[in-house]
């Protein structure tokens, strides 16, 4: 198992109007994952059962944060301005999220398509994977996986 970092921090929102989420990632910690100022993928956990994968991403103005998007805070009843606690390793998956099982299948019976998802750029691979993933039933899965290949091979994603 890749090596985990432990750290503290408080859920943050940037303050535009409808500003995201985030909590910020010690520079010291970053650093193990981040080289130079590209965002570095990995999984996170909050308070020990909000899991997911996300990215280590540099901050205007130096620093370092990790998103936590509505669905987290939900899931783990997170509010603005609570302290909380956060583990973070290396994400070893091959697109920085993983692969659903009904996409890999589609995938390995469709070349145009398969040759299309591995040429289409890293973040669109992600965008793909976790719209899938983000179904609850194997047959809106398996629907959202065929739309996607779909418009792929129409040119729609790239």
């Amino acid at each position: 198992m890749e090596e985990e970092v432990h750290f503290e921090s408080i859920l943050e929102r940037l303050p535009k109007k409808g500003g995201e989420f985030y909590i910020l990632v010690p520079e010291e910690v970053a650093a193990q994952f981040v080289e130079g100022r590209k965002p570095a993928r990995v999984r996170c956990v909050i308070n020990g059962h909000v899991h997911f994968q996300c990215a280590i991403r540099p901050k205007g103005g130096g620093g370092f944060y990790i998103n936590v998007a509505t669905q987290l805070r939900q899931q783990g009843k997170l509010a603005l301005g609570q302290k909380l606690h956060a583990t973070v390793r290396k994400d070893d998956s091959e697109y920085g999220r993983d692969m659903p099982e009904e996409l890999q299948e589609l995938l390995a019976q469709d070349e145009e398509a398969n040759r299309l998802f591995q040429n289409a750029k890293p973040v669109n691979q992600r965008a793909i994977i976790h719209y899938i993933a983000g179904a609850k039933s194997v047959q809106v899965r398996i629907d959202r996986s065929i739309m996607m290949t779909d418009r792929l091979k129409a040119g729609r994603i790239v």
